[in-house]
């Protein structure tokens, strides 16, 4: 059986640096600690989607999520 690793890649700030993409059979993305970085290579793949772009320039996290 593997092991989780215990260390996260964050940054001495609490920011993290990592971003988790699910790909889902039907073709939807689930994506988890969606950082500007990968917010903006993702949109490359679908510039239409509001969801992606909202979060290209943005930091801090919206009042549905909860913060990092």
């Amino acid at each position: 059986m593997k092991r989780r690793r215990t260390t996260k890649n964050c940054e001495p700030s609490g920011r993290c640096l990592m971003s988790e993409l699910l790909i889902l059979p039907d073709g939807r993305l689930l994506v988890h600690n969606m950082t500007p970085v990968f917010a903006r290579l993702l949109s490359r793949l679908n510039p239409e989607s509001e969801e992606i772009m909202s979060r290209v320039t943005r930091h801090p996290s919206p009042p549905h999520e909860l913060p990092d």
